[in-house]
């Protein structure tokens, strides 16, 4: 009886209804982000935000870096005047250059295009990576297209940013370690130039007993740091550590934009938790991130299952991460749609987790509303049904 139940209560969601479903949104979505740039006067939209958005971060610290500047733009106030010198015109940037003296070596080519043949190369290019990644993985047909057209790749593209190429090296990272060591170890290193998002890549690997990978990502990231060493100098390294500590002090005083991060810091202090007790919780949940990824690298047989836990898990663990950088649980959760182990309402969760960032990144007016986090916990949510039902597979 109770199976019986049971699937009756499982609501399907059939492929004909899903791929219009897709379509719609991803035309709607398509035709909004043209239409901005067709509209555009001196690479503006008419909403006043630059063409690429964060982009211009990019594009301006690729010119720093050729023009010898790059440890003078770790400094905000420097690195706004540079903005305000040679990117689009805005009242005010207000943003900030965090990313380690390695990341140069990925955006240098950038100081040798003008701005937007830069952001078309640098959007297209890392698109096709992550639609590249994904392809090899086994997401075919329209799985592939409802990632690579999602709202939340929407957001990345829109934002110019760089969660294409970060989700394209989470793939290698993750689903490459046991046939290919030597890619998933590079893939590794490379995340280095994001250093808060591949917390649990070490654990990962050592828990599944990848060690040729382990080894070749530690050996890859030093040797990333030594070429970085020997083309810039210590002194952006210098400059690096001391933006960290700036910008740890930023989160914890609530400058930075916490309704856009999608964690749990930001989360608890958004409603008010006191910070002690937000980082607490936060700290907890991290250590039980960890946890399931040594407990699923050590004993699941699905490859998509343990880049799911390690993809998702990373917004648990991060101290800071965005909602532009959600497309990197996006190929994850689609493989693991595709497995047979489903459970009921498996449709509706994977509709909402689709959806659901239409809203992102939310309005800072709305004290306490966390979209970003919403939808990473839905995903949790989603992955530890999958966990469940592994184990009780197994």
């Amino acid at each position: 009886m109770e199976t019986t139940l049971t699937k009756t209560a499982d609501i399907r969601i059939s492929a004909r209804h899903a791929k219009i479903g897709v379509g719609v949104v991803a035309l709607s979505m398509g035709a909004v982000f043209i239409l901005q740039l067709l509209l555009a006067r001196n690479l503006v939209t008419p909403a006043g935000t630059p063409v690429g958005g964060d982009f211009a971060a990019f594009w301006t610290a690729a010119k720093a870096m050729a023009a010898g500047e790059m440890t003078a733009i770790y400094d905000p106030v420097t690195f706004e005047a540079w903005l305000n010198r040679i990117a689009p015109a805005q009242e005010r940037w207000g943003l900030s250059w965090q990313y380690p003296p390695t990341y140069f070596f990925v955006i240098g080519f950038l100081a040798y295009l003008p701005y937007g043949l830069g952001y078309a190369v640098w959007t297209g290019g890392s698109i096709a990576a992550l639609a590249a990644s994904a392809h090899a993985s086994g997401l075919r047909h329209w799985p592939l297209v409802a990632v690579i057209f999602s709202p939340v790749a929407f957001h990345t593209a829109v934002t110019g940013q760089n969660g294409f190429l970060t989700a394209a090296l989470f793939l290698g990272a993750t689903l490459l370690p046991d046939k290919r060591p030597v890619v998933a170890g590079l893939c590794a290193a490379m995340l280095t130039v994001k250093p808060q998002l591949g917390v649990l890549l070490p654990f990962a690997f050592m828990a599944g007993g990848h060690w040729r990978a382990f080894s070749v990502a530690a050996m890859g990231a030093v040797a990333l740091g030594v070429a970085s060493y020997l083309a810039f100098g210590i002194a952006p390294w210098a400059a690096f550590f001391e933006s960290v500590l700036g910008t740890t002090s930023r989160i914890s005083t609530g400058e930075l934009p916490l309704f856009k991060m999608p964690t749990l810091y930001a989360g608890l202090a958004m409603i008010g938790l006191p910070k002690s007790l937000a980082l607490a919780a936060h700290i907890l949940v991290a250590l039980m991130a960890i946890a399931a990824t040594v407990f699923v690298w050590r004993n699941s047989r699905s490859p998509a299952l343990k880049a799911a836990v390690v993809c998702c898990g990373a917004f648990f663990v991060a101290p800071y991460a965005y909602y532009y950088e959600l497309i990197i649980i996006a190929v994850p959760l689609a493989l693991l749609a595709k497995d047979e182990n489903g459970r009921p309402f498996d449709h509706l969760i994977l509709a909402a987790l689709f959806l659901l960032p239409m809203l992102l990144p939310g309005d800072p007016r709305q004290m306490g509303i966390n979209y970003c986090l919403i939808v990473v916990s839905i995903a949790a949510f989603f992955i530890l049904r999958r966990i469940k039902t592994d184990g009780a597979s197994a």
